[in-house]
């Protein structure tokens, strides 16, 4: 059999490629940097939108099949209105995985829905330990302080995220609506 040198470099050559297709995220995706650089860099909308769906496609895959069809079930749970289920599921999800952030995430979103906050703020809180740009954490802190009227650290949270998404209308606007209900209170 005849190999052609030049062929079979140029077919390795796009192994990285092929990999790089098939490669799982998480918070550790290198993939999340440059998401994040646009982010930061892009103010138009949909460019915005794009990159925000890409980037929590990326923390939704741990690449380990197992929790994945975790996660898919907690979610199912949880959009079903069975909140204590969901819980137990990404409970799982952490004690499996517990360097997956957005299994802690998750837990956190549902302590919220349950009003458990101080559970939700503690899963919050291991979320940006793990991914400190997790810009869902920050907002789900950023609501649970305003639910407790801490509009200080609300604003702060909101605020740290607009380091992350500057160009977010929506935490300008929260921001806004918070420093407004500040002066209202002291009043």
């Amino acid at each position: 059999m005849n190999i052609n040198p030049l062929a079979l470099i140029k077919k390795l050559l796009w192994l990285p490629f092929l990999f790089a297709i098939t490669v799982f995220g998480d918070q550790t995706d290198k993939r999340l940097d440059q998401l994040f650089i646009t982010l930061q860099n892009n103010d138009d909308a949909v460019v915005q939108n794009e990159t925000i769906h890409s980037i929590w496609e990326i923390w939704y895959e741990s690449g380990r099949e197992d929790i994945d069809r975790l996660m898919a079930e907690g979610e199912k749970a949880a959009q079903s209105g069975q909140l204590e289920r969901a819980e137990q599921v990404f409970t799982s999800v952490i004690k499996n995985a517990p360097e997956f952030s957005e299994g802690w995430n998750r837990r956190a979103t549902v302590r919220y829905y349950r009003n458990d906050y101080a559970g939700s703020l503690e899963d919050i809180q291991q979320t940006l330990e793990l991914e400190p740009r997790h810009f869902g954490a920050l907002w789900g802190k950023g609501m649970i302080l305003a639910a407790q009227n801490n509009f200080t650290g609300a604003i702060r949270a909101f605020e740290r995220m607009l380091k992350i998404a500057p160009y977010s209308e929506d935490t300008m606007r929260r921001i806004e609506a918070l420093k407004k209900e500040m002066e209202e209170e002291s009043i």
